[in-house]
């Protein structure tokens, strides 16, 4: 091999007993054993085969270095000035360009390294200095590769110029990739915002980075300080090849932080001991957040008062400590006709201002918020029937002084159930469930009374149970049906009759509207019933007419109707797909949908009327509304509740309002219709009041569509005498 005689050459020459190796000195042979002084016995030929010998094993192991190492050798001579390369590998492939001439090693290098390598030539052959020892980049098939180059002339003339020059040539791009790379992982480790250290196998720190000694309130931190001082780490985090956990870190000013703790071993090879990089991460913040929203999903944001998840976790914890509890069930009565009448808003501050005061008159119990107008107390430890009175006496206090809300002073009644642990259940669902059915009681008696669960009860909350499951069923099958109670003129003739709502459930039988509406809203299928009403009530109007009688179909609208800014196109598209004039239909809107919005309710009414519809005011008198409302409403009809009919023959003051009631609707034409005329003294009193039209039992229960059709149908036959007569 050529490279190989070169070799051997460089070895002659650098060889201590050859006179060239005066003459410069470079690339340094492994060394060799002396030859012993020739003995007597040996010939010449003897001696040249020894050196000859000893020359071959010099070559060897030189090959086996160069293979070694990777390297290459080159050389340059000055007689001819080209260059030879042998032996470089790239990237473990040979060279694939040629290298004859220095030249041609700078035009191969890149454009950043070519002065470099240039000047670092010059100057070696100017004497300037002894070595050369450079490392710049070529071009080798699709990357650029690092190459080391390190030489020194060996011979050099009088003048000092070198002869010839020898060295080694070697592929280090793997190298300086892994320089670089740890050189960036110094960058990182001192420039990262997390907190790094490493330590050795004794968990001693070798080198910790500026956010850990910011982390650790240690500016000066000595290397070779145990981690322990700053971390009680478990035993198995030195056991495992990466381990994660949080711990406390001990700060140097006292503090303890949180702290989030990842360990991986980064070194463990032949002959050296373990090494961690321990990260640190402050968690304290997040510690906090975790703390405040767990504290959040256990309270209510209106009220402030803990939730039904903390209530069912407390109750949990009662029943587990054994010694029984007293458990208070309440419900605010009228809540829902607050935000129904002044807005959401005044029922939302009405509720905040009777949690604060349920919270202040009971401050010695757990108290939660159950559900929209629902609260639950309970007791200390060991309370029983005795301390739910005591609880409910307080709350009944506190809730019963007024509150001023939208400027008028609303008074609240709470109904209240109450039970006891262990005696009226063992679990959160059983005595929930108990407590309620009692409220429910307490409801029905009238409020302000509270009930203690009795066996009796339980038939009552299975009940609820049933007939909210039921409605929902019910309400997708439209299985309700539809009563009508006649209204007539002063003479007794038939002018309509309002449509009144019946549910008759399977296995339940019929429920009064009393108590299915309330339900029908908690549960939200309200607005589907009430879209079903009008689409019945434009039937019905239309089936009228096949009977020649103009009569009209009153239907109420609730406050969440007028609401929505959809119900004038649900009350035309009813209309159209029951072939029914909007003038036939006449919509009734309560007293209390005025007090929410009563610019947005004339916005409303006024489109309705445009489309024909007829509209009434109904209970008007019962204390919402004012004699304005009747200016500034564009309103058909006016229906005086059934209360200033009751009080007509014994109160003087009833007989005055109602006077001026008719007076002033005669004066803006709009017409009086009196509910609730049950005698016919009753009925001669309104007519000489001036009342243009009446309903109630004197003309005719709730009945059946075909019963009032059939009534009609005998009014419309020839020689039919108008008149009144009771149902």
């Amino acid at each position: 091999m050529p490279w190989v005689r070169r070799a051997r050459s460089i070895v002659l020459e650098l060889n201590p007993s050859e006179p060239t190796a005066a003459a410069g000195g470079g690339l340094a042979a492994p060394p060799t054993t002396p030859t012993p002084t020739p003995t007597p016995a040996l010939v010449p030929r003897q001696r040249l085969e020894r050196e000859r010998e000893a020359r071959q094993e010099a070559e060897r192991r030189l090959q086996i270095a160069l293979w070694a190492s990777g390297e290459g050798i080159w050389d340059w001579r000055s007689e001819d000035g080209a260059l030879r390369v042998d032996g470089l590998l790239v990237d473990g492939l040979p060279l694939q360009v040629p290298l004859s001439s220095a030249s041609d090693v700078v035009g191969l290098a890149h454009t950043e390294d070519r002065e470099a390598l240039q000047l670092a030539w010059q100057l070696h052959f100017k004497g300037s200095s002894d070595d050369i020892d450079m490392a710049f980049r070529i071009h080798h098939g699709m990357r650029w590769r690092w190459l080391r180059v390190r030489g020194r002339a060996l011979q050099r003339d009088g003048n000092g110029r070198p002869q010839s020059i020898s060295g080694t040539v070697k592929d280090i791009t793997v190298q300086r990739e892994a320089d670089h790379a740890l050189l960036l992982m110094a960058q990182a480790l001192s420039s990262t915002r997390d907190a790094l250290a490493v330590v050795d196998a004794f968990w001693t720190i070798v080198q910790a980075n500026q956010s850990f000694r910011q982390l650790a309130a240690a500016p000066v931190l000595q290397q070779g300080e145990p981690l322990a001082k700053y971390l009680e780490l478990p035993a198995e985090a030195g056991m495992q090849e990466h381990w994660r956990g949080e711990c406390m870190l001990s700060r140097q000013d006292g503090q303890q932080l949180p702290a989030e703790v990842d360990i991986r071993v980064v070194a463990e090879q032949s002959g050296q001991d373990r090494c961690y990089i321990v990260l640190l991460r402050d968690i304290s913040e997040q510690r906090r957040a975790a703390q405040e929203l767990e504290r959040l999903a256990l309270r209510d944001p209106l009220t402030g008062l803990l939730n039904r998840a903390a209530l069912d976790q407390e109750i949990g914890r009662r029943i587990a400590d054994g010694r029984g509890f007293a458990l208070m069930f309440l419900a605010l009565d009228g809540l829902n006709a607050v935000h129904c009448g002044f807005g959401n808003p005044a029922g939302e501050e009405l509720l905040q201002m009777a949690a604060g005061r349920l919270a202040r008159a009971m401050p010695k119990a757990f108290l939660a918020r159950w559900g929209d107008d629902e609260f639950v107390a309970i007791g200390p430890h060991g309370s029983g029937k005795a301390t739910l009175g005591e609880m409910a006496q307080r709350a009944l206090e506190a809730i019963g002084e007024p509150c001023a809300i939208a400027g008028h002073d609303i008074k609240l009644t709470p109904s209240i159930g109450g039970a006891c642990s262990p005696e009226h259940g063992t679990d959160s669902q059983t005595l929930l469930r108990h407590a309620d059915a009692a409220m429910f009681a307490a409801r029905q008696n009238g409020c302000n009374r509270p009930v203690v669960f009795h066996e009796a009860l339980d038939s009552g909350s299975q009940r609820r149970a049933r007939l909210h499951s039921q409605l929902r069923a019910d309400v997708e099958r439209d299985k309700f049906h539809f009563l009508l109670q006649p209204k007539v003129d002063g003479a007794g003739r038939h002018l309509g009759a309002e449509l009144l709502m019946r549910w008759s459930p399977d296995r339940i039988g019929t429920v009064a509207p009393a108590e299915f509406i309330p339900i029908a809203e908690d549960i939200g299928v309200f607005d589907r019933l009430g879209r079903h009403a009008i689409r019945s009530a434009a039937r019905i109007a239309r089936e009228l007419r096949t009977i020649d009688s103009a009569a009209t179909i009153a239907v109420n609208l609730s406050p969440d109707q007028l609401s929505r800014p959809g119900l004038v196109d649900m009350a035309l598209e009813a209309c159209r797909a029951e072939g029914a004039d909007p003038s036939w239909l006449e919509l009734e809107l309560t007293e209390s949908a005025l007090v929410s919005d009563i610019g947005a309710v004339t916005r409303l009414l006024v489109r309705l009327r445009d489309r024909g519809f007829c509209l009434a005011l109904d209970d008007f008198g019962t204390g919402y509304s004012s004699l304005s409302h009747l200016r500034q409403l564009p309103l058909h009809k006016v229906k005086v509740d059934q209360s200033f009919v009751k009080d007509l023959q014994t109160d003087p003051r009833s007989q005055k309002s109602l006077e001026g009631i008719v007076a002033l609707c005669r004066t803006l034409r709009i017409t009086t219709v009196a509910e609730g005329v049950e005698t016919s003294a009753q009925f001669e009193s309104l007519r000489a009041t001036g009342i243009d039209e009446f309903q109630g039992y004197l003309f005719g229960r709730p009945m059946a569509k075909e019963a009032w059709f059939e009534q009609l149908r005998r009014m419309n036959r020839p020689g039919s005498a108008a008149g009144h007569g009771g149902g």
